[in-house]
């Protein structure tokens, strides 16, 4: 479901409203070379069946446009140079991606080899507390007491059927997201160049990405130290995202 909220107002603000509402669910997300794409129980496809590995539930954008009203439409030197000025905004959030608690053991596979990571064989209950950047943060995540006060973390031996995963794939979430960027932008005409056609134009731009330098953490990655249940580390993220990035662009058309 997408729903859209939009206005334009006479003293050049506009501003433009979205909001997603999705639900993705697959077997297998992704392809790639590595182990980290492996099901975690591929005997039983009904067992895989869970979200995908980029489903976002929820996902709100807000952006804005403002022409500066200050010596606008001023044909004096002041006007063309403190005139025109344009700032745009966008503010971004999401609810989290999801991710499948495993355990660092390996089972025996039907063919004989072995074959792993794989899930918990038992829930204990409990739910993890909300996905906010605080929870996670702390020591424990968003599992205070670590992955044992949850989950079981031995398997019934090595046989792959006597080891039935107890908890679904990509049932919990990771951290959400919350982001604002921003730009300050203003065109100049360059007059003297009539040999390239039209008036030419040399656009200034000052962007600000993360304007704010807010902390998002790093989604969790599959079979990482976050997502292992009889791992320190489970529970808490193990990267950050991009801070504050200033860019400045300069652009001559004709």
């Amino acid at each position: 479901m997408n729903a859209r909220l939009q206005r334009r107002f006479s003293d050049g603000f506009q501003f433009d409203f979205n909001y997603r509402f999705s639900k993705s669910l697959d077997t297998y997300s992704f392809e790639a070379p590595c182990g980290c794409t492996n099901q975690t129980f591929p005997v039983d496809q009904s067992t895989e069946y869970g979200p995908s590995d980029y489903d976002v539930r929820h996902y709100w954008t807000v952006s804005g446009l403002w022409d500066l009203p200050f010596y606008r439409n001023q044909s004096k030197w002041t006007g063309k140079l403190l005139g025109g000025w344009q700032i745009n905004g966008i503010v971004t959030r999401h609810s989290g991606f999801p991710w499948t608690p495993v355990l660092s053991s390996s089972v025996r596979g039907p063919n004989g080899n072995f074959f792993g990571p794989v899930r918990p064989i038992n829930f204990l209950g409990g739910q993890p507390d909300s996905n906010t950047n605080d929870n996670f943060l702390r020591p424990g995540g968003i599992f205070p007491g670590g992955g044992a006060a949850y989950f079981s973390t031995t398997l019934n031996g090595n046989d792959f059927f006597s080891n039935p995963p107890g908890v679904g794939r990509n049932v919990f979430r990771g951290p959400k997201y919350f982001n604002v960027d921003m730009s300050i932008s203003k065109r100049f005409g360059v007059p003297g160049f009539g040999v390239l056609g039209e008036t030419p134009n040399l656009d200034l731009r000052f962007n600000f990405f993360n304007i704010f330098n807010i902390r998002n953490l790093a989604p969790f990655q599959s079979q990482s130290d976050s997502t292992r249940v009889d791992n320190p580390r489970f529970g808490e993220p193990t990267g950050v995202l991009a801070g504050r990035v200033v860019e400045f662009q300069a652009r001559f058309s004709f």
